[in-house]
């Protein structure tokens, strides 16, 4: 009778072991969702306005300049090439950095004949209307296109594929931009991942929440050209090794001790 006893709390110490090695599980699995509706959550909310921020040209930005005018041979000459050749001009990052404007310290991009016009600290609307009327001087039928070349994102840490991301579009989220480097390892830690961000007075550094659901209504939510993104290791989560434990086989001996205990009983 007493061996049966022994038995019993030695199966009842190995169910509890089990079961909160499972809870633990369950919590680890928790700290994986992205905007989750918390206690602090704007609630009862389906759509989240959130006013994108604008960018304003700095030193050293690469503006893509096309001239489209009635005469091709004069918008030829000021795309830098024929039609045809200047597509081929365009097809990688050094092609697009040649037959680019990198806007100087002073705030000027060198265009031909037109000479330096004024671009840093305008919108790319503004500053394509700067460049038109630059260039209607020279060509009344042209008309301007002005794209930012140079919007790259560096995504650092615990991600799949971390680099240097270049984005061809003018509104890009965090989350779109973490997707784009494979989203983040199980061991990235959700809660804190660090945006660094360019400012006139310097390097801003904010902490951002991907579990927390408000995370759509703040300014850190779209990111800018030159941020970076870096994901900090969850250490606990690393040390424990949640993403490759056999959650499986612990949950099939556990049913099988809960059973043997069970008929013990």
């Amino acid at each position: 009778m007493k061996h049966i006893k022994t038995i019993n709390k030695k199966i009842s110490l190995i169910v509890f072991i089990s079961v909160s090695i499972f809870l633990t599980s369950c919590t680890s699995q928790k700290k994986l969702i992205y905007l989750q509706e918390k206690a602090n959550s704007v609630s009862g909310n389906n759509v989240y306005a959130n006013k994108i921020p604008e960018y304003h040209l700095r030193a050293n930005d690469i503006l893509y300049v096309k001239i489209i005018s009635l005469s091709t041979e004069n918008s030829d000459f000021f795309n830098g090439g024929s039609s045809t050749g200047s597509l081929y001009q365009y097809q990688n990052e050094i092609g697009i950095y040649l037959n680019s404007y990198t806007i100087s310290d002073s705030g000027f991009i060198n265009f031909p004949i037109s000479g330096n016009v004024f671009v840093k600290n305008l919108t790319i609307a503004d500053a394509q209307k700067e460049v038109q009327k630059a260039m209607g001087k020279y060509l009344k039928d042209a008309t301007v296109v002005v794209k930012l070349a140079s919007y790259r994102v560096s995504i650092i840490g615990d991600v799949e594929r971390p680099g240097v991301y270049l984005f061809y579009q003018d509104k890009v989220n965090i989350l779109e931009a973490i997707a784009k480097a494979g989203d983040l390892t199980p061991y990235g830690n959700r809660y804190r991942v660090m945006l660094v961000r360019k400012t006139e007075s310097g390097d801003k550094i904010s902490m951002v929440d991907l579990t927390d659901r408000n995370l759509l209504l703040k300014e850190e939510f779209f990111i800018l050209p030159n941020d970076i993104i870096y994901i900090e290791p969850n250490k606990t989560a690393k040390a424990l090794g949640f993403a490759t434990f056999p959650w499986s086989v612990v949950l099939s001996t556990v049913s099988t001790i809960v059973t043997i205990y069970a008929l013990l009983r």
